[in-house]
């Protein structure tokens, strides 16, 4: 199936789980994890991880991390989320791989966008307009860094710019809060 979608698609996005098939992961060329700053959806994604490395399937330099619905916090970084919240329960995923260089993007969560999320959802209507431009950059910022090579501007951007970006942006958001 694989080699057939690869063969007629320049990309190709697949939802894994938990029982994916472990060769789905072996192809993969990227890994997204997609994750909250909820510790409840962590810890078993930290174990799925260990258990990838157990199998020696889990490479590094495949992984990129969603933070999906982030929040200016002052005592809670995005660093900290990917690093597993430093919780000493946690901190194996350390060794899954490097929280200081592992590439990333985060999307905001804005009351206002969720719930004009919502109702449009109600409606069957899928658009994008009315939504804060900060939310807006960050979807732009997330679709360049699943494929960079359809970003609006004519210089190719890089994903591993954005993770220098939220890592400036974060550290930004911190001093003003």
């Amino acid at each position: 199936i694989l080699s057939t979608l690869a063969e007629n698609y320049s990309l190709i996005l697949l939802d894994c789980d938990f029982n994916t098939n472990i060769e789905y992961f072996v192809n993969a060329q990227e890994i997204y994890l997609v994750q909250t700053y909820d510790i409840l959806t962590i810890q078993p994604l930290t174990a799925f991880l260990n258990e990838l490395q157990h199998k020696n399937v889990l490479d590094e330099s495949k992984l990129r991390i969603v933070l999906n619905k982030t929040l200016n916090l002052r005592k809670l970084t995005d660093r900290m989320v990917i690093g597993g919240y430093n919780d000493p329960a946690t901190t194996y995923q350390n060794n899954l791989f490097n929280k200081d260089t592992i590439r990333y993007t985060n999307i905001p969560f804005e009351d206002q966008t969720y719930a004009k999320y919502l109702e449009r959802l109600v409606d069957c209507e899928v658009t994008l307009k009315g939504y804060s431009k900060a939310f807006l950059t960050a979807l732009n910022k997330l679709g360049d860094m699943v494929y960079p090579l359809i970003a609006n501007s004519s210089a190719p951007k890089n994903y591993n710019d954005y993770s220098k970006a939220n890592k400036k942006q974060s550290s930004t958001q911190f001093n003003n809060n």
